[in-house]
């Protein structure tokens, strides 16, 4: 029995990347048992047409106090600088979201990883991922992923097309902003007729809980691996993240991370004065 959690997303989506922490909760304390689905759900066309009415966001320079309010309001960090440093009024999403649709192209966990590359690259280090040359870079990171057919889906609008079925997926379920998640159960003997529940919004981990307990989910918490173990596994995570997956106090763990760091072996990297990213030293 298996939970499968289809969310709609943007690589751009700040409440998206604030939820990372709860994913990786999840993924960490249930493993097997819970599947990942990722649908693109193209968070801003052109900017030039877009305009949040609570947020009051009409430009990329008034999304960087966004991204700080709610970097400080969540604990994951954000670095807003580069909403600043896009001055393109047209600015698009977009492009980002049809290359994770192109490393979809070459399986699940390789689009998977290559999402995850993408929101690290924006969120954390400032780089502008709807660039061409930059999210192209950031394929070669990603283990097993075949660049140049990567460039190829992307040439041939194959890429595209799948971004464009998402969009229809999208409207299906009345998706209307991000993040959203579809969550139900995976029974062999109930095919596609299991029910289907919908969360709007940034929800905490308890909230995951309930709504597996209320589809009849028996499934088994893990405890957590070892902080080496997740990085390895994983990938860079975020202090909030880590201390999430530990169910830990966030400046606690942070003060752990730094006492235990040399020992363990880990970097860190400063992400605007928001918070820290952890990865292994590289040997």
């Amino acid at each position: 029995m298996k939970i499968e959690i289809i969310a709609f997303t943007d690589p751009f989506c700040v409440w998206c990347w604030a939820s990372e922490p709860i994913t990786y909760q999840l993924k960490e304390r249930y493993r097997e048992q819970i599947q990942f689905k990722y649908v693109m759900g193209g968070l801003t066309k052109d900017m030039s047409a877009f305009y949040d009415a609570q947020n009051q966001i009409g430009s990329t320079a008034q999304v960087a106090p966004h991204w700080r309010l709610v970097s400080e309001k969540t604990g994951q960090p954000s670095d807003e600088r580069v909403m600043l440093d896009i001055t393109d009024p047209h600015f698009s999403t977009w492009p980002s979201n049809i290359a994770v649709k192109a490393a979809q192209m070459q399986g699940s966990s390789i689009g998977d990883d290559y999402l995850r590359r993408l929101r690290r690259a924006v969120h954390t280090e400032r780089k502008k991922i709807q660039e061409h040359d930059v999210y192209i870079q950031l394929a070669d990171d990603i283990p097993g992923l075949d660049v140049e057919q990567f460039k190829r889906d992307l040439d041939s609008g194959a890429a595209e097309k799948l971004f464009e079925k998402d969009l229809r997926i999208c409207r299906i379920y009345g998706v209307t902003g991000f993040p959203t998640v579809a969550i139900r159960l995976l029974d062999a003997l109930a095919g596609d007729n299991s029910d289907t529940l919908l969360l709007n919004g940034y929800r905490p981990y308890d909230t995951y809980l309930q709504v597996f307990s209320r589809l009849g989910a028996d499934l088994v918490e893990y405890e957590p691996r070892s902080v080496r173990e997740l990085l390895t596994d994983y990938g860079p995570l975020t202090t909030k993240e880590l201390a999430s997956i530990y169910n830990r106090d966030l400046a606690d763990m942070e003060t752990d991370l730094l006492n235990q760091s040399a020992d363990l072996g880990l970097t860190q990297t400063d992400v605007n004065g928001h918070g820290r990213v952890w990865d292994l030293e590289q040997i």
